[in-house]
């Protein structure tokens, strides 16, 4: 009966990391700047946690810094990363163990912070935009370029899609569902028969 209790209590100390917190990363491009938002849950954000932002191909460390009190590490797109168009992995360690990573795709960020090219002999370009469509009424109105109106609505479509990537995310890392919690227990309990049956064997 010891070596029973002995091998549950084996089980439970090594599924520990399994029923532990997790660490969520989720960073999104807002104009000129990337923002990474961390938290262990919906309501318990990373304070003070440990930010580094690598280029992803290279592995060279291009900043770094800390998540404040809400859990967010708003930081400028790098000069580097711009240049080589080379995306960008943002890892966050919140501590005992717990981290976590996300990549930000240079064509996020490049097409945010593209310089802006102008029109020849100062004219602008809207020839390339189909009459009655809502870029044409925006470039006649405020006389806006075709890249300007393009960079607007860029900007705002990111602003608008941030909010339900995060919510996408959120549900994606929601913890065990009743799958797995039902095949842990399963495993428990495989374990304590595989002690019973070498319990119950005659001795030699």
């Amino acid at each position: 009966m010891r070596s029973l209790f002995l091998l549950l209590v084996f089980a439970l100390l090594t599924s520990g990391p399994a029923l532990a917190h997790r660490v969520n990363i989720f960073a999104y491009v807002d104009g000129n700047e990337i923002v990474a938002e961390c938290s262990y849950s919906k309501s318990k954000r990373v304070r003070h946690g440990t930010i580094e932002v690598r280029d992803a191909v290279t592995g060279q460390t291009l900043l770094q810094g800390r998540t404040d009190e809400e859990g967010l590490f708003r930081f400028p797109v790098p000069d580097q990363a711009r240049k080589t168009g080379a995306d960008l992995r943002i890892l966050l360690q919140a501590g005992e163990g717990h981290q976590n990573e996300w990549i930000v795709e240079a064509a996020e960020f490049m097409k945010a912070s593209a310089p802006k090219t102008p029109a020849p002999n100062g004219e602008k370009a809207t020839a390339a935009v189909a009459p009655g469509s809502p870029a044409d009424a925006a470039s006649n109105a405020q006389g806006l370029s075709r890249a300007d109106v393009e960079e607007v609505v860029s900007a705002a479509l990111d602003a608008k899609l941030a909010p339900i990537k995060r919510s996408l995310l959120e549900q994606s890392q929601a913890g065990p569902g009743m799958q797995e919690i039902i095949g842990g227990i399963g495993w428990i309990f495989g374990l304590v028969g595989i002690a019973a049956y070498f319990k119950s064997r005659p001795r030699v």
